[in-house]
């Protein structure tokens, strides 16, 4: 009896145990190491600098102080999830700036390591106008000090349905000439 007992209990291993001894044997083979798309990098460096919409506009706001600008206005809409525009009095984006105007790590405000010592500015390290290129749509338009007219940094996308200028730290196309107030708007 006791023979039929042991060999009654016996059991061929199901589907489920098989699938969790590959999953035993696999778990101690260490995951393989590869590198991360760059676009999958800009945003998580994104979402470091642009944590939530009041971040863009702080940013934005603090660049416009950086400008000199003689004032700031802010538009908010559905707490800066459908748009943030920020547009000041300050002076201006040099036209040969624009294509670079939204890369990482490009400013303004320091040109090598030394001067980090004598920042005088909000801001400094070029991220938050390529961060908010990760995350939204950004459209650019400036003056600066004796120009005819101003340059707005667009492409009608959408069939009007958006406005995008840059997308991924990247100018989509020219600027265009167009009619601008002294200062740069950013939306």
């Amino acid at each position: 009896m006791e023979v039929e007992r042991e060999h009654s209990e016996q059991h061929l291993p199901t589907m489920m145990e098989e699938d969790e001894a590959e999953a035993i044997r696999v778990a101690k083979e260490p995951p393989k190491i590869h590198r991360l798309d760059q676009s999958v990098v800009n945003r998580i460096a994104a979402g470091e600098v642009i944590q939530r919409p009041v971040s863009a506009v702080k940013e934005l706001v603090e660049n416009s102080l950086d400008a000199h600008s003689t004032s700031i206005n802010v538009v908010v809409k559905d707490g800066g999830l459908k748009l943030i525009q920020v547009s000041d009095g300050g002076h201006g984006i040099r036209y040969e700036d624009l294509p670079i105007l939204c890369e990482r790590h490009t400013t303004s405000k320091m040109s090598n390591f030394e001067d980090l010592q004598s920042i005088k500015s909000m801001g400094f390290r070029g991220e938050a106008l390529a961060s908010m290129t990760y995350v939204g749509h950004v459209t650019v338009t400036t003056i600066t000090a004796g120009q005819l007219h101003g340059y707005m940094c667009v492409h009608a996308k959408c069939l009007m349905k958006c406005v995008v200028s840059y997308r991924d730290g990247v100018m989509e196309h020219e600027p265009k000439a167009c009619a601008a107030v002294k200062g740069t708007q950013i939306m």
